[in-house]
């Protein structure tokens, strides 16, 4: 299809990104994705009512405290956290589903058997040895931090089945000793997954509870401290772009969209100065987590994508690209993005990388100028969990209207930045539609 491009950059980026997309291994990342989307934008608003409209610190039960009723609260929690638990925290196991399945098929082996191997696989390896549990799993690894690693060891499981199986001429039939001889074709390269997967489960439980890389960079950022008004900006700047590049790749970064990660040393002090002083303005530490990161950087979610899903509805005539912003857009008020990430996809996504750092980094700069000029003061109170992100800056200030201008003007960013990338993306679905593959990749 001929499509007309605006700029060499937009040239280059979109057919790199046509390229890129002819790689198999993307194709099944992309194909994953869109499997899981369902699922994510389901649990997302399970999510809303987990931490925003029952949660004990969320953000409708400061404002109204009748909604803490603990008899109500233990009622719908538990619930909610059962959906939540077989959606979003079990997107991961869909994946790995998806991943084996769409790998195994492409090498014309059995995809069904794959994929629930794929699933028994990882929940083996994600199984938690307990005597005070019998079942339990690591649940981070079931959620949205473990898509990385259930798509590759998908992959993994399908190339498996290619190495260690020989194809059905008969794969499509349904008779009954039809199922049975796959069964036997399969057989190897089931017993190897599962092998595996028990060697990874006592590798994994032996090392969770240890001093791993994240883990040390999340103590890292929680604990180190400078007097020196640079040195903060950069490290939260570093932390961030941590925190944004590993969430692109479906991993765990440093800091979270909903700010439930521990307060570090230096918010501590600045919520100590504003107490003493009853002012957030001239805090001794400007450029922290919590106001830079938390209170300009995750509008929508990590990757500020709430100005993603105003672009599309904006300037994209895309009816699939329409109709997952529409139905995201309440979650991502509340800083609940998977929705997007996964139905558009923004994981893994060459032509979103740039805005999905860009955005966040361009507003934590616009906001670190304006607390230096003293346009505005710092976010230095606590915000409850799961407030909007334009009332992020404006609650974290004790109410300044200042803090909300510049919260505007930080969406404003966002979106002029996502929308010519989305323009972009919109050339790359005409061109190579990963969406209409339906059974063949």
């Amino acid at each position: 299809m001929k499509v007309q491009f605006s700029n060499k950059f937009e040239e280059k980026l979109v057919l790199g990104t046509l390229r890129v997309q002819k790689l198999l291994i993307y194709r099944i990342i992309q194909r994953t994705l869109l499997l899981i989307f369902p699922f994510a934008l389901f649990g997302s608003f399970i999510k809303i009512i987990q931490t925003v409209v029952i949660g004990k610190e969320g953000f409708l039960t400061d404002i109204f405290p009748a909604l803490n009723n603990d008899l109500i609260y233990r009622e719908i929690d538990n619930i909610t956290n059962s959906l939540y638990s077989l959606s979003l925290g079990w997107v991961s196991v869909i994946a790995i589903f998806g991943a084996a399945k769409y790998t195994a098929k492409y090498y014309h082996r059995d995809d069904q058997l794959a994929g629930l191997t794929g699933i028994s696989a990882l929940l083996i390896v994600d199984y938690s040895y307990s005597k005070l549990q019998l079942m339990s799993f690591h649940p981070d690894i079931l959620g949205m931090k473990g898509i990385l690693f259930a798509i590759v060891l998908g992959m993994f499981i399908g190339w498996l089945f290619k190495k260690t199986s020989r194809p059905d001429p008969n794969l499509k039939s349904e008779s009954s000793s039809n199922v049975l001889e796959r069964a036997f074709i399969s057989l190897k390269p089931i017993v190897f997954s599962l092998i595996i997967a028990v060697i990874f489960s006592i590798l994994i439980n032996v090392t969770y509870y240890s001093e791993a890389p994240g883990n040390f960079i999340n103590s890292l950022a929680a604990e180190s401290s400078s007097s020196n008004s640079w040195t903060q900006l950069g490290r939260t700047l570093l932390f961030s772009i941590y925190t944004l590049v590993m969430s692109f790749f479906g991993w765990s970064g440093t800091y979270s969209a909903l700010g439930v990660e521990k307060m570090d040393v230096l918010s501590t002090v600045n919520l100590n100065y504003a107490l003493e002083k009853h002012t957030a303005w001239n805090a001794p530490n400007p450029f922290t987590s919590s106001t830079l990161y938390h209170a300009f950087a995750t509008y929508g979610g990590t990757g500020s994508i709430l100005g993603l899903i105003i672009a599309i509805l904006i300037v994209s005539k895309d009816k699939d690209f329409q109709t997952v912003a529409r139905w995201a857009m309440i979650p991502s008020i509340f800083n609940i993005g998977s929705g997007v990430m996964t139905g558009i996809p923004i994981f893994f996504n060459v032509i979103f990388f740039i805005p999905f750092i860009l955005a966040p980094l361009a507003n934590m700069l616009m906001a670190a100028i304006a607390i230096v000029l003293h346009l505005m003061p710092p976010s230095v109170y606590p915000v409850p969990i799961g407030t909007p992100g334009p009332l992020i800056a404006f609650i974290g200030t004790n109410g300044s209207w200042q803090a909300l201008g510049f919260s505007i003007l930080a969406i404003i960013i966002a979106t002029y930045i996502y929308i010519p990338f989305v323009k972009m993306a919109a050339k790359v679905k005409l061109m190579d539609n990963l969406g209409l593959e339906e059974g063949v990749i």
